[in-house]
């Protein structure tokens, strides 16, 4: 009995590894190789639910568990309001595919947490992340050398194609999408700066992270995503912690102080020419000349007030997936691929209530994360405390990018971000357990 016993735990422990391999091959791959990634964090997670894995016992899975049934009856109606719907030229069908989007990433959150469930699981998981992240930086070089593709591997389960760098101006990497690849990097170098900031006495290390940190905030610059720029600016000193404030508070204030004096048309005309001959182009020209007048003709402002009002028209359940370009160019006729911030375009596909639990659930896992991170002040090593900042910051800037963009629909930046939350749960899970 007892021989057996052993023999069916050193066959758990052997499934619980090849489950946790799994996932960090599915790491390492997800930038680059998206196709291959997903089959191995899905074999991970089908192992994570053989383990004995009972999703029931958590109770901040119930939150998601009701946005699934939520999102389900939802699409439900949006099949009993078919003709209508069909009537405006929304498809209903594409509510049950928009589903994909939500619902299987709901079970990477659950499941996940078992190969995250320690800091140095964690630790592990954020190195990988790293170095996965490097094709993206070596197709931004490829990028700039012209050397586009489109590139096939694996008989074309993995394809990199970089639009020419002429043709955009901007650095987009194996994402083919500038906002895109910005986020993505802007996710990752938090990371980057915690493992730098760990790496003290190893000059050769200290060396390679250095030169890491670099090339990443280069290439965030290089994408002009505003979004990925400002969550450089934002994630940095919460990594760097509070000492990191007495000199780089003043430096943003500079430069920001600079730019408003470049763009901003309370200012005299001769003195914005000036800044304007000193200050780089390709800085200014991404923020276009602000005024305060009519603020609701700026296009992300009325964007939003469009999605909030077909919010109120249909609040239960909402309008079905992809219907805001519809129900945009029917309001305006011009066609609009999406709302410009996340928790509108969940409500306009599938209704308030689950954008408001999904949303209030993350932001809450944000809040306690932080909270953690405050009260282990002094308390907590440093080495940990970093990651602890590092997981805490991406998923900050996620959040942040998603109030005014959207790049949720690429695979590769939504499983990156349930994952970020799983592992925001398990760092909660460690906290509480040493207090009980």
């Amino acid at each position: 009995m007892i021989k057996f016993t052993n023999q069916q735990l050193l066959k758990e422990i052997k499934i619980e590894r090849l489950g946790h391999i799994s996932f960090l091959l599915g790491i390492f791959l997800l930038a680059s190789a998206l196709g291959i990634a997903i089959i191995f964090l899905l074999i991970s997670l089908i192992i994570s639910f053989s383990q004995k894995n009972n999703i029931f016992k958590d109770p901040w899975n119930y939150p998601f568990i009701a946005s699934t049934l939520l999102m389900a009856t939802s699409t439900l109606m949006h099949f009993n309001k078919y003709q209508y719907l069909s009537d405006l030229g929304i498809d209903p069908t594409l509510s049950l595919l928009g589903l994909v989007n939500w619902l299987p990433l709901f079970l990477c959150f659950f499941g996940f947490q078992r190969y995250l469930d320690s800091s140095k699981k964690r630790t592990l998981t954020a190195k990988l992340l790293i170095c996965g992240s490097i094709p993206v930086i070596f197709s931004g070089v490829l990028q700039l050398l012209n050397i586009n593709g489109p590139f096939e591997f694996f008989e074309g389960l993995v394809v990199w194609f970089q639009k020419p760098y002429e043709d955009i101006g901007s650095i987009s990497g194996l994402f083919n999408n500038q906002n895109y690849a910005g986020l993505w990097m802007a996710m990752v170098w938090p990371f980057c700066l915690s493992s730098l900031l760990q790496t003290r006495k190893n000059f050769i290390k200290k060396l390679i992270l250095v030169l890491i940190c670099i090339l990443f905030a280069t290439f965030i610059s290089m994408t002009d995503s505003r979004n990925a720029i400002l969550g450089l600016i934002i994630s940095s000193p919460i990594v760097m912690g509070n000492s990191s404030l007495l000199w780089y508070l003043p430096s943003i204030f500079l430069c920001f102080s600079i730019l408003a004096l470049t763009v901003l048309p309370i200012f005299p005309n001769e003195l914005q020419l000036f800044m304007r001959s000193i200050v780089p182009s390709r800085i200014y020209t991404l923020f276009t000349d602000i005024g305060f007048e009519n603020l609701t003709r700026y296009p992300r402002i009325s964007k939003w007030i469009a999605a909030f009002n077909f919010v109120l028209e249909r609040p239960l359940f909402g309008w079905g997936a992809a219907s805001f370009p519809i129900l945009y160019q029917l309001k305006s006729g011009v066609w609009f691929g999406h709302a410009h911030n996340l928790p509108l375009e969940l409500a306009i596909s599938y209704g308030i209530l689950p954008s408001l639990i999904i949303f209030i659930s993350y932001l809450t896992l944000l809040f306690l994360s932080f909270k953690k991170i405050l009260d282990s002040a002094g308390t907590e090593k440093v080495i940990s405390r970093l990651n602890e900042k590092a997981w805490f910051a991406a998923s900050l800037i996620f959040f942040l990018s998603h109030l005014v963009d959207i790049q949720y629909f690429d695979a590769r930046i939504s499983i990156l971000c349930w994952i970020l939350l799983a592992g925001l749960r398990t760092s909660l899970k460690e906290e509480s357990s040493k207090l009980t």
